[in-house]
């Protein structure tokens, strides 16, 4: 602001000292079509920037108030006064555009603003972009009504946009605009209602839709004023803390867009630009021969809730300085013939500027070093954090890898003597090493302390886990019946030593697979259907977190428990790899009981969708995941589709799911615990005992219906299914 000012006070002292050397004046003579707070600014810019450039100019504004006839009248009498160039505002361009084509034989450029038309009449065209100020209006509608999606996920936002008078290219223009940002979004209503410029016509419009069915919740009208109507209707009708009401123009002041979106009665307006200054500019360009645009369209901006305050200071200030510009204005156009600025004046005042700017650049120049010095600290900190984690990562998986098969001696080999001895002494000495690799890893920059205290370190040189629990825990379904096939687990782990060191642990009870990286395992995992996953997190190509977030967003493999394994160990980091979604984390060095437990106990907690063939489900049975649960309505859809087609296939079933045959029976069989042959039999049947009981079709029929070859087979699984013959059933 204070830059901005200076820069208006050296280019009025350069004007004042001028004036008297100008030999050519230009006269600009501009024809509004209308009054209004919006039109008043834009005047006040143009009048203020009489004395904001080098050539001497002459500024004339005139308004029709929305009369044309009137206007062809002004445009005409302008044109034969000697004016140099015509600034227009069209009431309607079809009524006054023989008055322009007049104007423009006389050889005087024309410039239009505001509303454009397409002719060669005119010279130039500026004005705010309409198109993109509806289509801003429209996304910002849009985000409003996704929050109210999220507060209420059953209501559908209904969006009404009110529009001015769609003859004037302003409201055809945000009409269009809007529309496009609305086009394909099917998940809201999307309403319009042609009204024109007036509030009370507004007004009237909102008031019959908010007593309607179809009430809207998110309003866009094409300018405040007719926003004020509409907040007028919603108050009136006690809704205006549930609508939420968006204008265009966001304007400073009372009563205006900016307050009425800080008192909370607008949701948001947008910023209809002015700049009467780059209005004046143009017309110089023009007049003295320099390059310039045919089309200059001005960029306005969205304001809401969020950014309302700042905005209002900044438009508050700029509007006292355009304030202060025209009372400047006005006293040089009254003291201009009476006085000369004293030369010893300015030379003070421009001495005074120049300290003032150079005041301001050694301030901008240290604000930078600061700002240089704050990101070099920064960059130091990221890289000692990078540091310190890689560190973490290189030296906890070798402990690992001598901690694990360690304990792995002294639980399942027979040790006497000296090799016990010498066994229990590598196993306290390698926890001892842990103790040592977690405090300097830890230890916190400037304070001197490390991060933990003695009893956790005292805690870790006994074993690292509490007895009992790690005893409940081995204990919970470690065993299976021999005749179950294997569970498959997915190793995914850069260190070779690791994934050899984990296959040695796990070989003997599950069907193990391997993956170097998150993207060799994520391809494994989409083909291969594992019923479980263990994960590094630090690798290359792709990482354990990204795997383990694409495995859960991927609808064949998200059902698939991961463990993450990694040196990874303060709580932030825990809690990104949840987020992420991992079922449990493990911090190198781990226990392998630990680890062989809570796979087992993973494995056990998959649910699976009992009573799937009736929409059925347990109570105390826990909620899929979203995943799953698409997955399981779409499959549940597939049978029901072809449920009446004995030559069925699962081929066909994978191939509308958008699965191979593998990938269905793996994922089919760990959610229901059966094959997809048999849950389509399963389901088959539970149709048709539901016809059994609610037609008086013939039991042939509804074997055939619900897809069997033969009555007689339908009749023989339906036994053995529940226990009687449905000739039995329909006899009861």
């Amino acid at each position: 602001m204070r830059k901005r000012f200076l820069l208006y006070l050296i280019i009025f002292i350069g004007a004042l000292t001028s004036c008297s050397e100008s030999e050519t004046t230009y006269r600009i003579a501009v024809s509004q079509c209308s009054e209004g707070n919006w039109r008043l600014k834009l005047n006040n810019e143009m009048l203020a920037a009489q004395h904001l450039y080098e050539q001497d100019v002459k500024v004339d504004i005139v308004s029709c108030y929305d009369n044309s006839a009137l206007q062809i009248r002004q445009i005409d009498s302008l044109a034969d006064s000697g004016i140099d160039l015509l600034v227009v505002a069209p009431n309607e361009y079809a009524q006054i555009a023989e008055a322009v084509a007049r104007t423009r034989k006389k050889g005087i450029p024309v410039i239009f603003f505001d509303r454009k038309t397409d002719t060669e009449d005119q010279t130039a065209f500026i004005g705010g972009d309409n198109v993109a100020t509806g289509r801003l209006s429209g996304n910002y509608a849009l985000e409003l009504a996704k929050g109210l999606m999220k507060q209420q996920p059953d209501h559908r936002p209904v969006i009404l946009e009110v529009t001015a008078l769609l003859s004037t290219s302003p409201a055809s223009d945000r009409h269009q605009g809007f529309a496009q940002a609305m086009h394909g979004h099917d998940e809201v209503d999307y309403v319009c209602i042609n009204g024109d410029w007036d509030d009370n016509n507004t007004y009237a419009i909102v008031k019959k839709e908010l007593t309607g069915n179809h009430r809207p919740d998110i309003i866009f009208c094409h300018s405040d004023f007719m926003a004020n109507g509409a907040y007028r209707a919603a108050a009136e009708l006690k809704q205006e803390q549930r609508v939420r009401i968006l204008g265009v123009d966001g304007l400073p002041g009372e009563g205006e867009g900016i307050e009425a979106v800080r008192k909370g009665m607008f949701a948001g307006t947008c910023v209809y630009p002015t700049h009467g200054e780059l209005i004046v500019r143009l017309a110089l360009d023009i007049l003295s021969g320099k390059p310039y645009e045919r089309e200059n369209y001005l960029q306005g901006m969205m304001i809401t809730p969020d950014n309302v305050e700042t905005v209002a200071l900044y438009t508050g200030e700029l509007k006292r300085q355009y304030e202060d510009m025209v009372t400047v204005q006005d006293k040089l156009e009254e003291y201009f013939g009476l006085y000369n600025v004293q030369s010893k004046v300015i030379a003070v005042c421009v001495v005074a500027i120049l300290l003032l700017v150079v005041a301001v650049l050694l301030s901008w120049r240290a604000s930078r070093k600061m700002k240089e010095a704050h990101r070099r600290i920064q960059q130091a900190h990221d890289e000692q954090t990078a540091f310190y984690t890689n560190a973490r990562h290189q030296l906890r998986t070798p402990l690992t890898l001598v901690a694990g098969p360690v304990k792995q001696f002294l639980e399942n080999y027979t040790l006497k003597g000296e090799q016990k001895e010498l066994m229990e002494i590598i196993d306290r000495n390698v926890a001892q090493l842990e103790m040592v690799v977690s405090n300097v890893l830890n230890f916190k920059m400037g304070e001197g302390q490390p991060m933990v205290d003695d009893s956790n370190v005292e805690a870790a040189l006994q074993q690292g886990v509490n007895d009992d629990s790690l005893q409940e825990e081995r204990l919970a379904q470690m065993k299976q019946e021999d005749s179950e096939e294997l569970s498959s687990i997915l190793i995914v782990d850069d260190n070779a030593d690791m994934r050899r060191y984990l296959r040695t642990l796990l070989a003997d009870k599950f069907y193990v697979l391997e993956a170097p990286d998150g993207q060799s395992g994520l391809k494994i995992a989409r083909e291969c259907v594992p019923d479980l996953v263990v994960s590094d997190v630090m690798m290359p190509v792709m990482d354990g977190l990204q795997f383990c977030k694409k495995l859960k967003e991927d609808s064949i493999t998200c059902h698939i428990p991961v463990i993450l394994l990694t040196a990874r160990s303060t709580e932030t980091q825990q809690m990104e790899g949840y987020e992420h979604g991992a079922d449990a984390y493990l911090t190198k060095p781990f226990n392998s009981s630990l680890l062989v437990a809570r796979i087992y106990n993973l494995l056990k907690n998959r649910q699976q969708l009992k009573h799937f063939a009736d929409g059925q489900q347990s109570e105390t049975q826990p909620q899929l995941s979203t995943q799953d649960k698409l997955f399981a309505d779409s499959l549940k859809d597939v049978f029901m589709k072809n449920l009446s087609n004995p030559d069925l296939r699962v081929d066909d079933l994978g191939a509308e799911l958008g699965m191979s045959r593998v990938q269905l029976y793996r994922k089919v069989k760990v959610l229901t615990g059966i094959s997809p042959v048999e849950l389509l039999r399963e389901m088959r049947l539970q149709r048709g005992y539901n016809l059994i009981n609610s037609t008086t079709k013939s039991i042939s029929e509804i074997a055939y219906e619900v897809g069997f070859h033969t009555p007689s087979y339908f009749s023989n699984c339906f036994k053995k299914q529940f226990g009687k013959y449905p000739t039995e059933l329909r006899a009861e």
